[in-house]
C-alpha cells in the first residue's frame, strides 16, 4: 500500500520524513507523553534512526502511519491505524505538547477513521489508552468512540502492567465538529482536572488544608478507621486492619486515575492526617459526598470547612450541578456538617445498604450549584 495524504480542517496527515524527526524527539521528551506511551524511552539510537524506514514498512503492510502537520508544515502530532482482527483496526494518536487545546487529535481522528472505514474495509475501529490518560479518552469520546470498559493489566509499559480503557467506533458513529455528546462540557472539565497534577486546597479554616493522601498517612488512617464513631456511622469495615488501609490507599489512587473520585485528606498545621472527604462522581454533573473526621481533630469546625471547600471544587472545576449526601439516621454530627455546608435534608430512605450492619434507614439530602453555602 502506497502512502496516502489526508486533509483534516487545517491539518494534513502525511507520510513520515526525516525532517519530522527533531519535532518527534521533542514530543517523546514531554513528561505527559512519557507517562502514557508504552514505547521504550528515551527515544534515541536505532529506534530513532530506523523510524522513517519502519513507517514505510508499515504502509507496505497496509497499516497507515501519518505525521500530522499544520498549514505551515510544522509537526503537531502523529496518527496510526493498525490491523488487528479481520475487519478491525486499532487507532493510536499523539498530540504535540505545543499543539494541545487546538482540537488537533479530534480533527486527525475523524480523517483517519473515515479513511479506515471507506478505504480499508474496517467494520470497527478499536481504541485503548492507559487508565488516567483523560486527554486521549476525551478526544475519543468527542469523535464518536464508545468507552466499553477497562482491560486489567491490558498493556505492559516499560516493564509495568497497566490497566487500559478500551472502546471502539462503528461505521456511521463519527461525531462531527458540531455534534458533541450532550455531556461533553462536563467531561472536558473533569478530564482537565484529573489529568492535571494533584494539588493542595486551602480551606479558610485556621490550621487546615486538604491534600492528596500519602503512604505516610497509613498509621493515622488505620487509627481513624478503628474509631468507634467511624465504625458505627460509616461503611468502613471492622475490625479495621493495616492491610485494609494499604488496600484503600491503592484503591483511592485507582479511582482518581479513573476519574471517578476526588478524595482529599484533612491535614493539620503539622501535616497530620485528620480525616478524609470525597466526591464520588456518578452521572455527568452529579456526585455524592462522603466524609469522616479523625477523633483527635473533632470540635474545630474543620469538617464543615472541608465539605464546603470540596463542594466549591465540584461546582467550579468538575462541572457538577448536584451533590448528594446521606447519613445513617441518628448520625447527628454528619447532619450538622451537611446543613452548615449548605445541604438540604430531603427526607429518609428506608433500608439503604450500610456495610456490615446490613440495611438501615438513612437521611438523604443534596446541595445544588445555585444553593448558598
Amino acid at each position: 500500500m502506497e502512502p496516502v495524504t489526508l486533509t483534516a480542517d487545517g491539518l494534513r496527515l502525511v507520510a513520515w520524513e526525516q525532517r519530522h524527526m527533531s519535532g518527534l524527539a521533542e514530543i517523546y521528551a514531554d513528561p505527559l507523553i512519557e507517562r502514557f506511551l508504552v514505547m521504550p524511552l528515551p527515544w534515541s539510537g536505532t529506534a530513532r534512526e530506523r523510524f522513517v524506514w519502519l513507517q514505510e514498512r508499515h504502509w507496505q503492510g497496509g497499516n497507515p502511519r501519518w505525521a500530522v502537520v499544520d498549514e505551515d508544515g510544522a509537526l503537531v502530532g502523529s496518527m496510526a491505524l493498525t490491523k488487528s482482527f479481520p475487519y478491525e483496526l486499532v487507532i493510536t494518536y499523539v498530540t504535540a505538547p505545543w499543539a494541545r487545546g487546538r482540537g488537533v487529535a479530534q480533527r486527525a481522528i475523524r480523517a483517519a477513521v473515515k479513511f479506515g472505514f471507506d478505504n480499508l474495509g474496517a467494520k470497527r475501529i478499536a481504541w485503548d489508552a492507559i487508565v488516567g490518560n483523560h486527554a486521549s479518552r476525551l478526544a475519543a469520546v468527542r469523535t464518536g468512540f464508545t468507552v466499553e470498559g477497562i482491560a486489567r493489566n491490558g498493556v505492559h509499559q516499560r516493564g509495568v502492567s497497566r490497566d487500559c480503557w478500551v472502546g471502539g467506533i462503528l461505521p456511521g458513529e463519527i461525531r462531527g465538529p458540531e455534534d458533541p455528546p450532550g455531556d461533553y462540557p462536563v467531561l472536558k472539565r473533569q478530564a482537565g482536572f484529573f489529568l492535571a497534577e494533584r494539588r493542595e486546597l486551602e480551606t479558610g479554616a485556621a490550621g487546615l488544608r486538604l491534600r492528596p493522601i500519602r503512604e505516610t498517612d497509613l498509621d493515622d488512617l488505620v487509627a481513624s478507621c478503628q474509631d468507634e464513631d467511624v465504625q458505627r456511622w460509616t461503611t468502613v469495615p471492622g475490625p479495621y486492619t493495616r492491610a485494609m488501609g494499604e488496600a484503600w490507599l491503592a484503591e483511592s489512587a485507582q479511582r482518581w486515575d479513573r476519574g471517578t473520585s476526588a478524595m482529599f485528606v484533612l491535614a493539620d498545621a503539622d501535616d497530620r492526617f485528620s480525616g478524609a472527604v470525597e466526591l464520588g462522581l456518578r452521572a455527568p454533573g452529579e456526585a455524592e459526598i462522603g466524609y469522616y473526621c479523625s477523633p483527635w481533630a473533632r470540635g474545630r469546625g474543620w469538617m464543615t470547612a472541608a465539605v464546603q471547600r470540596l463542594c466549591e471544587l465540584g461546582f467550579e472545576e468538575l462541572g457538577l450541578e448536584r451533590i448528594d449526601w446521606r447519613a445513617v439516621v441518628g448520625n447527628e454530627a454528619s447532619r450538622r456538617v451537611a446543613e452548615k455546608a449548605g445541604f438540604t435534608v430531603e427526607g429518609t430512605r428506608r433500608g439503604l445498604s450500610h456495610g456490615s450492619d446490613g440495611r438501615v434507614d438513612s437521611w438523604i439530602g443534596s446541595r445544588l450549584r445555585e444553593d448558598p453555602a
